[in-house]
């Protein structure tokens, strides 16, 4: 671990630390999980922020391999609109007890569970077909 590596374990450590004597002194068990969802709710940004200048400087320093994964965010959001076409954004009862009152979210919400039973049929399929091609390369 370089130098930056443990100022950033033990800067952490000692946060931590400090969460639980919070959660401990004051009495009351949510005021440590809040400060926890804050703290996860800061490092979450800071690392979106990370992973957008790291993919605009790969980006910038290697075209060709910039173009392939260019491709793959397309091909992916292209998904995303065939499902959200394809979802019919339906109101059950079951979705009003959640509080989901228009056709909008509705269809939003059928579109994540469209899309997360492709991209799982999709990679259970890349599996099979790699390790049945494997199988007939030996």
């Amino acid at each position: 671990m370089d130098k930056y590596g443990k100022i950033i374990y033990y800067a952490s450590v000692v946060l931590l630390v400090l969460i639980f004597f919070v959660m401990i002194l004051s009495g009351k068990d949510y005021e440590g999980a809040e400060m926890g969802l804050y703290i996860a709710l800061g490092l979450g940004v800071i690392g979106l922020v990370a992973i957008i200048f790291s993919s605009g400087k790969f980006l910038a320093e290697n075209p060709a391999s910039a173009k392939k994964m260019l491709i793959t965010i397309g091909s992916i959001a292209l998904v995303c609109v065939i499902c959200y076409v394809v979802a019919p954004g339906n109101l059950s009862p079951s979705y009003e007890e959640y509080g989901v009152t228009t056709k909008v979210v509705s269809k939003r919400i059928d579109m994540g569970l469209y899309l997360s039973a492709f991209l799982t049929f999709a990679a259970v399929g890349s599996i099979i077909v790699s390790e049945g091609i494997g199988l007939f390369r030996d």
